[in-house]
């Protein structure tokens, strides 16, 4: 029986983690519906079903319906404590978080249509939802970047689209050009 709880245990850890990374998805965020049934939720029941399981099996003569019933009726609360958390801070917090709208295209792949000159703007060539979209662009490092070039949005600000070219993002990175 305590292997049982152990195994919970550690779901319930492994769910935590990914969830703690992953995040609440976006959808789904409904205002102020959540589902109830979501990994944190699960996460935090197992794991709570599983610590105080344990000792219980491990080092207590209790009957195991009893074990399994204060274990459950602990989950069930460790459960309730994590729905309060997400739907009282988590998703109100998430949906008055405002995006930054000079952002929202940072890695978006684009050509040079029209050579950065040296500290001046030329124009850069990408495309978005099906369309091909041009726009003013400046290099970050203020260097020239000739025509036909490859190049990633770090940011559009007032109109002018700030790149570097990928060339050199690759090799930071390690990566092939």
């Amino acid at each position: 029986m305590p292997a049982l709880f152990v195994a919970v245990l550690m779901a319930g850890l492994i769910a935590g983690v990914i969830s703690m990374v992953g995040g609440i998805d976006r959808s789904e965020r409904g205002g102020a519906r959540v589902k109830y049934l979501n990994l944190p939720t699960f996460g935090a029941a197992a794991t709570v079903f599983g610590i105080v399981g344990y000792p219980l099996a491990r080092y207590s003569t209790l009957h195991t319906g009893v074990i399994v019933g204060i274990s459950a009726a602990a989950a069930a609360g460790a459960a309730a404590a994590m729905l309060g958390v997400i739907a009282g801070w988590a998703v109100p917090s998430a949906n008055r978080k405002v995006k930054d709208p000079r952002y929202e295209l940072q890695g978006h792949f684009a050509r040079v249509s029209q050579a950065i000159a040296e500290g001046a703007a030329g124009e850069i060539e990408y495309s978005e939802e099906g369309a091909t979209h041009r726009v003013r662009a400046k290099s970050l490092d203020e260097r020239a970047i000739e025509s036909g070039a490859e190049v990633v949005i770090e940011r559009i600000e007032d109109g002018i689209a700030y790149v570097e070219r990928w060339s050199k993002i690759a090799k930071q990175l390690e990566l092939p050009a």
